[in-house]
């Protein structure tokens, strides 16, 4: 039911029954005791089996569309069956709950600020409470149970459950965010001003945005949360909206840690702006909040978000808005690993911003662009993208977004054995990276220093790197996972040469971290080392979820690590 593609019995009856006298007659017997039990003839028949009707009620498929009700949500797949001798479907299982994990938690979350957006706490707190007994190190579900409690008039309670948090999170030896401690915080109404609500909210609204603009983000979120106030006062929900838009995009672009906050502010202001009727301005925040689920790895989030965002666009002609809602539908695509049609989607987002002179667009996109033009194994192409965005980011002195494109421009110098240049531009990379402040950028500089060292034949400087590459990327809840994933399989890599003991650990890791984020490219190359280690379930399920994935040095290893297989068996 769940598999990718129908299976045959073969595969079913060497997974399932290996040690019975006669697999295939006792996957039989258990194929005909399911049909009696569900009193369905008709179902799983055929070979490949097919589930052959349509109208059988599954709760996993009730999670994927949004339709479960909040109590069959968070449950473990297949809760209590443990099945014997089976390491090949206990490998599955294991990522399988894994991802269903991942889903009720992505699944709670859009429900809980879909709820705060509308007013409906009582629903907001259930599934936000519900959220947070799962996992009680996931501090976005921590935050949010405390946003729907103060939101419910209960302060109290969340200042009681950040106790809680603090109490957790220390004796892990985790630090414990400002996004975290500021969720129970009661924000004080604003003054009556002297003059009208809704000409004091626009005056802020241009202030904000402008001090942003300057770099002065701690004035300016301050500027626009006094903005959103007066907007509310004013009763104007597309002025109301409009400022909420500029506030939630600065609390998940300017600030770090403070997604959270600013994927509620974003809800919010998209129920004001449909109630303004304002499809221009609902696409766009709808575009804002796939951008935030993509970079979470909440990428089934960030597809729903895209089409509603296109639904409303629909009725629009304007092509700047359909550049940046191509734009991320490709970053989505990438995370994925289906870099192919990531390519194409970015490509596109490219040529229209183009021709409607969006600069940052098209650099943007281009950047993108070249990652997975890269990691599909197109190097020359990936170079090319590359030194367009770099060249432009720089013309244009867009410092806050050239660290990324600098990065992968020395990745692909490195390809082709231009070291010295790549090595200049990292080590620009770095040091712009580490100026700005920004943990992804530092990460991904960080990363190709450490593989440019490790060339150069001196590995302890290299893990050095590395292990300060995972540091900073990490040191926010909400960095971007995609980019962390990226950064571990380095390290991976590099402990494979040197520490096999160490190379288990972390592909466990990598594997737990990506089946998290949905980042089945990542997951792959970590059950390849798992592999590699031994544990030969891992490369049939490396083979299964690398499927999907575009990435001909993946699809090599794994071929050469099934050819060893085979050849240790004859």
């Amino acid at each position: 039911m769940l598999a990718d593609r129908p299976l045959t019995r073969a595969e079913l009856a060497d997974e399932l029954f290996e040690l019975a006298d006669d697999p295939l007659a006792a996957l039989r017997w258990s194929l005909a005791d399911l049909r009696r039990a569900m009193r369905r003839p008709d179902v799983l028949r055929g070979d490949p089996l097919r589930l052959g009707t349509a109208d059988l009620w599954l709760d996993v498929r009730a999670l994927e569309d949004g339709s479960l009700a909040n109590a069959g949500v968070g449950g473990a797949l297949l809760d209590g069956i443990e099945v014997r001798d089976c390491p090949g479907f206990d490998a599955w299982l294991l990522v399988a709950r894994s991802h269903w994990a991942a889903r009720s938690r992505e699944e709670l979350r859009i429900r809980v600020l879909r709820a705060l957006a509308t007013g409906d706490t009582p629903t907001a707190l259930r599934a936000a409470e519900r959220a947070a007994r799962l996992d009680q190190l996931d501090e976005e579900a921590q935050e949010l149970f405390m946003r729907a409690l103060v939101a419910d008039g209960r302060a109290g309670l969340a200042a009681q459950h950040l106790a809680l948090c603090e109490r957790t999170l220390v004796r892990e030896g985790i630090p414990v965010s400002p996004a975290l401690r500021a969720a129970a915080q009661e924000r004080a109404s604003a003054p009556p001003a002297g003059v009208r609500a809704g000409v004091a909210a626009a005056s802020l609204l241009r202030a904000g945005t402008a001090a942003l603009d300057a770099g002065a983000a701690d004035g300016g979120i301050e500027t626009l949360r006094r903005a959103a106030q007066d907007a509310a006062r004013a009763d104007e929900p597309g002025l109301h909206s409009e400022v909420l838009r500029a506030l939630g995009s600065a609390l998940v672009h300017a600030v770090r840690g403070f997604d959270g906050e600013g994927a509620v502010v974003l809800h919010r202001a998209l129920v004001l702006a449909r109630t303004a009727r304002r499809p221009d301005l609902a696409a766009d925040i709808l575009r804002e909040i796939a951008f935030t689920d993509v970079q979470a790895g909440r990428h089934l989030s960030a597809s729903h978000a895209l089409v509603e965002a296109a639904d409303e666009g629909a009725v629009l002609d304007d092509p700047t808005l359909t550049a940046s809602l191509l734009a991320t539908e490709g970053m989505n695509e990438a995370d994925l690993g289906r870099h192919e049609a990531a390519a194409l989607l970015l490509s596109r987002s490219a040529r229209i911003a183009a021709s409607v002179d969006r600069p940052r667009q098209q650099l943007w996109s281009l950047g993108l662009l070249a990652r997975s033009l890269l990691l599909a194994g197109r190097v020359g192409p990936a170079g090319e993208a590359a030194q367009a965005s770099l060249s432009g980011a720089r013309a244009a002195r867009w410092n806050a977004f050239l660290p990324w494109p600098q990065a992968i421009h020395a990745e692909c110098l490195a390809v082709v054995g231009r070291w010295n240049e790549a090595r200049a531009e990292a080590e620009e990379a770095f040091a712009l990276a580490t100026e700005l402040g920004d943990p992804c950028w530092e990460g991904m500089a960080g990363r190709v220093m450490s593989r440019l060292i490790q060339h150069d034949g001196d590995s302890d400087t290299a893990w050095s790197w590395i292990v300060d590459a995972r540091r900073r990327c990490d040191r926010v809840p909400d960095r971007y996972v995609w980019v962390s994933s990226y950064i571990g399989l380095a390290q991976l890599e590099l402990a494979a040469s040197v520490d096999h003991a160490l190379a288990r650990t972390l592909a466990t890791r990598l594997r737990e971290d990506a089946t998290r984020a949905d980042l089945p490219e990542f997951q792959a190359w970590a059950l390849t080392y798992q592999a590699a280690s031994g544990d030969q379930d891992a490369l049939g399920l490396a083979r299964a979820v690398g499927g999907t994935v575009d990435n001909p040095l993946l699809h090599a290893r794994i071929a050469a690590l099934s050819a060893g297989a085979g050849a240790g068996t004859r």
